[in-house]
């Protein structure tokens, strides 16, 4: 589904105003000050991984965005998100870091996508382009040890060389990925560099290699190569607990979970709330239902330790988050009606509401909390530019 991108916060304000169930807004300008925060430190062309719907913020206008801001590329986890980028018209170079099939070669073929190949799969595609009478394009990954997906660094270079010798196959480039333990990850890429040595002395030229994702991006200067392909960072949240208390680099969160209220009342003294009486007020007390559940992507768990934003107050969250409410205490906020909004998630860095405190208080990651949003929930988006 495609949404408009608005160009004033009054006008998306505008538009959220009619929608009853939960909904997402995101700001294309903070990952676009991402993106030159990134760019400044590594000083290599950006390959974007925008993997599970772009963490939750919606791969396709995220990938227009993206592809208008220059990037070299961009990198799915899955062949249906690079398909879906193409069919949206999205026409810069796509990595299909993720599995296919027989039946889906041809598919690859016909609109382009440079597919990760590290098995004899590659051959699918070879036949598939033969078919078409063209050559598809493929990245070679090559397991320097995350111990993931790719052929084993010390098989790859007989691998380069096979497929290097099918007819209809183009080799783009050679990956990997790190581990992300410092000391193991100096291995890696010492590894990978005795590859595309072997490689390059046999004759081969392997076009682009790259290594780095967010981590190394901020870590490891010598992983950077030929481009990177920044994931997390490039919505605004830094790769691990540690860089996010040193912020190295300045970095805006992009995303807001936002609801709106359903329901007020009054509650006395003995009163239950949810299944299985879970809540009973101890005293006279305003309780709020917000429409929205767990099934949206907000973790069940977080009910009685979450806060939310309701007309300018954060208010605790109590009882259950089920599959279409949740219940807030009201407190002394007896001016809150149906149909104001709640935001559960976004807003400043350092507020009770926003993805990191979300992660502290859940115990989830940032990477895990976002991709969980729901890709059917309404996203609007916005850009000044």
């Amino acid at each position: 589904m495609n949404y408009p991108v608005f160009r004033s916060p009054s006008a998306l304000k505008h538009q959220a105003h009619h929608l009853s169930g939960p909904w997402i807004e995101v700001d294309l300008d903070a990952i676009s000050h991402n993106y030159r925060q990134i760019q400044q430190i590594c000083h290599a062309p950006l390959m974007p991984v925008i993997k599970a719907n772009a963490y939750g913020h919606g791969h396709i206008e995220v990938g227009r965005h993206l592809e208008r801001s220059g990037a070299e590329g961009l990198c799915v986890g899955y062949l249906r998100e690079a398909i879906s980028l193409r069919e949206a018209g999205i026409a810069c170079p796509i990595l299909n870091l993720g599995p296919f099939t027989a039946t889906e070669a041809e598919k690859i073929v016909t609109v382009n996508i440079s597919q990760s190949v590290f098995s004899d799969h590659v051959d699918l595609l070879n036949l598939a382009a033969g078919r078409l009478g063209r050559k598809t394009g493929v990245q070679i990954k090559i397991d320097t040890g995350l111990g993931r997906v790719g052929v084993p660094h010390d098989m790859a270079l007989a691998y380069i060389q096979k497929v290097a010798r099918l007819k209809h196959i183009r080799i783009e480039g050679v990956f990997t990925s790190l581990s992300e333990d410092k000391i193991f990850d100096r291995e890696q890429l010492r590894r990978f560099n005795a590859v595309i040595s072997s490689a390059t002395k046999s004759g081969l030229d392997p076009e682009l290699r790259h290594m780095a994702s967010s981590a190394a991006i901020l870590d490891n200067p010598e992983s950077h190569m030929d481009l990177v392909r920044p994931g997390i960072m490039l919505f605004g949240h830094y790769p691990s607990a540690g860089e996010f208390r040193r912020r190295r680099i300045d970095l805006k969160p992009a995303i807001s979970l936002k609801a709106r209220v359903s329901c007020v009342k009054k509650i006395k003294s003995g009163d239950s709330v949810a299944y299985h009486r879970i809540y009973r007020a101890t005293e006279y007390q305003t309780m709020i239902t917000g429409a929205i559940g767990y099934p949206d992507g907000y973790p069940s768990h977080l009910a009685d330790k979450a806060l939310c934003l309701v007309k300018g107050r954060y208010l605790p969250l109590v009882a259950a988050v089920t599959a279409n409410n949740i219940y807030i205490r009201g407190d002394d906020a007896d001016d809150i009606v149906v149909g104001d909004e709640i935001l559960l998630m976004g807003g400043g860095r350092d507020t009770p509401v926003s993805v990191e405190s979300l992660v502290t208080i859940s115990g989830l990651s940032e990477y895990k909390l976002l991709a969980g949003l729901n890709p059917i929930l309404p996203r609007l988006y916005y850009s000044a530019d």
